[in-house]
């Protein structure tokens, strides 16, 4: 199994439920494709570097991953056609960090 580091961007607008459907939504990706969650982050509201689909903040979710590249496939798939989903990365990572990032620690 390898890890990653997932991090993905919803809308600014969207209330705790609708957030937490999607995490929720991600979280069945991978447990039908044998991944699982390590480690969770939630960034908050930030301002992004530029507009996008007319925003200039958005909510950060980070996430480290334990699956294989199938998790990550299907787990883009989803954000790519989901509105609420603003942009989306995926980082092959050698281990988990045992500390939160700094993101976390700011906010």
């Amino acid at each position: 199994m390898n890890f990653y580091e997932h991090t993905y961007i919803t809308s600014p607008e969207l209330s705790f439920q609708e957030t937490d459907s999607v995490r929720k939504k991600i979280t069945d990706i991978l447990e039908k494709n044998d991944g699982k969650i390590l480690k969770e982050e939630d960034w908050g509201i930030r301002s992004l570097a530029y507009p996008i689909k007319k925003n200039s903040k958005g909510k950060y979710s980070n996430i480290y991953i334990e699956g294989n590249n199938k998790v990550i496939k299907e787990i883009e798939l989803f954000e790519r056609y989901d509105e609420r989903v603003m942009k989306f990365l995926s980082i092959k990572i050698k281990k988990i960090p045992e500390e939160s990032s700094e993101l976390v620690k700011t906010s």
